[in-house]
């Protein structure tokens, strides 16, 4: 395995079925957590209890099917609103490896498209929050929408309901 050492960002290059992922190098870091699931990654003082959402990993399947027409807006328009728990490093959507490779590339760290895949959710570095109607409220990292609209990711339903609403 090769190892690669960016600014504060730190990652390993692994060869998955032929293809370059990258993982954390820290192992204790785990970015999957199942959906509905009491949220306990990064909660706040103050913060309510959240159940996590669309914390995907590639060695997991997850749930895939249609959403709701206007769905995907109403999630991308949280996603612009939102950062909440900002960290300091980024997480990149394990889904898409030409991305991994294309940021890390032979020419070094790519600032240009760090900042075209921050904006449109190909990675994250924050968290949203969505209430629903009973008052639970639901933990998801911003990638979600990219989850959704790229990779078919179906969230909970009443996840989705939640989303609808705001």
């Amino acid at each position: 395995m090769q190892w690669t050492r960016r600014l504060r960002f730190c990652f390993k290059s692994c060869i998955v079925g032929g293809a370059p992922l990258m993982r954390s190098v820290r192992p204790y870091q785990r970015m999957h957590f199942v959906d509905l699931t009491p949220y306990t990654r990064g909660s706040r003082k103050g913060d309510p209890p959240a159940l996590n959402v669309g914390w995907l990993d590639s060695a997991v399947p997850f749930d895939r099917g249609p959403v709701p027409p206007g769905f995907v807006e109403r999630l991308k328009a949280l996603v612009l609103k939102q950062h909440h728990s900002q960290t300091r490093g980024y997480h990149v959507c394990q889904f898409c490896p030409e991305l991994n490779a294309a940021l890390h590339g032979e020419n070094g760290f790519d600032r240009e498209l760090y900042q075209a895949c921050h904006t449109d959710g190909r990675l994250s570095s924050a968290e949203i929050r969505v209430q629903g109607e009973d008052g639970r409220w639901y933990a998801a990292p911003r990638m979600i929408a990219h989850y959704v609209e790229a990779h078919c990711y179906r969230p909970p339903e009443d996840f989705i309901e939640a989303v609808m609403k705001t």
